[in-house]
C-alpha cells in the first residue's frame, strides 16, 4: 500500500483466462505497457478486460471460422510471422484487446478519482477514448489484413 491513498503500488499478478483459442491477458502487462493510473482497482481492470477480450473475440470471429478447417488448436499455433518471442498475431490481438479496455477504462476515470488536483483533461477527453478505440481498430485491421482507411461522415 502506498502511504496514505490506500491504493497499492504492487502489481497485479492476475492473468485473464480466454476461452481457449485466444490468448490469455495478463493484468500487470496491460498496467505497464498502456500506463493505467494506480487509482484503478484490479477488479476494474479486470472487468474492462474481459470486457475487451470480449468485443475482440467478436470481431475476430468470422476470421476465426475461416481457419476452422485447418484445426488450429490456439491462435499461437497459427503460422505468422514473429517479433522477439511472439507471433504478429498475438501482438495485434493483444493490442486490440488492451487498448479498446483503455478507451472504456478512461470514461470511468472521473468517476474513480475526484480530487480537484488529480483532474486530468488529457486522460479524460473524450479524444483520447476515441483515439485508443481507433488504436483498437487498426489492431483488427491489422489482425485480419484489411486496410486501416476509413470513412467517417462529417
Amino acid at each position: 500500500m502506498s502511504g496514505f491513498s490506500g491504493h497499492t503500488n504492487e502489481d497485479s499478478t492476475t492473468t485473464i483466462t480466454n476461452d481457449g483459442w485466444w490468448p490469455d491477458m495478463s493484468v500487470s502487462e496491460f498496467q505497464e505497457s498502456y500506463r493505467m493510473p494506480k487509482e484503478y482497482a484490479e477488479k476494474v481492470m479486470v472487468d474492462g478486460l474481459v470486457l475487451a477480450m470480449a468485443w475482440a473475440n467478436k470481431q475476430l470471429a468470422a476470421w476465426r471460422a475461416e481457419l476452422a478447417e485447418f484445426n488450429y488448436a490456439d491462435l499461437v499455433a497459427v503460422p505468422s510471422s514473429e517479433l522477439g518471442t511472439d507471433s504478429l498475431l498475438v501482438i495485434y490481438y493483444r493490442r486490440a484487446v488492451f487498448s479498446h479496455a483503455k478507451a472504456y477504462l478512461l470514461t470511468q476515470y472521473p468517476t474513480i478519482n475526484r480530487r480537484e488536483s488529480a483532474n486530468n483533461e488529457a486522460r479524460e477527453s473524450e479524444e483520447t477514448e476515441k483515439k485508443f478505440m481507433e488504436y483498437a481498430q487498426q489492431a483488427i485491421a491489422d489482425f485480419t489484413g484489411v486496410g486501416r482507411v476509413t470513412v467517417e461522415l462529417i
